[in-house]
């Protein structure tokens, strides 16, 4: 009987799926920020510029990231909606 009480209902699984999205996306914009200011570093430096293309590389990368996880909160908020409003 316990077991039944703890069963999400698929709206709860959203939310949390949601919420863990949303901390992702938070995380993904502190390394962006953390890798732009990386690429300033080397860039300046003469004994790092090789690995310039490199670090730009990667935060290409973390941009393409950012830009499908930001797709998929949305995605996920407007199906979020959509449950909340059809159970009231």
């Amino acid at each position: 009987m316990a077991d039944e009480e703890n069963v999400k209902t698929p709206l709860d699984a959203m939310q949390d799926t949601l919420s863990r999205l949303k901390e992702m996306e938070h995380y993904s914009k502190t390394n962006i920020k953390k890798l732009a200011a990386l690429w300033l570093e080397v860039s300046e430096h003469k004994g790092q510029k090789q690995y310039d293309t490199m670090v730009d590389e990667v935060l290409k990368c973390q941009n393409q990231f950012q830009e499908s996880i930001t797709a998929l909160i949305e995605a996920y908020e407007e199906e979020t909606a959509r449950l909340t409003s059809s159970k009231q």
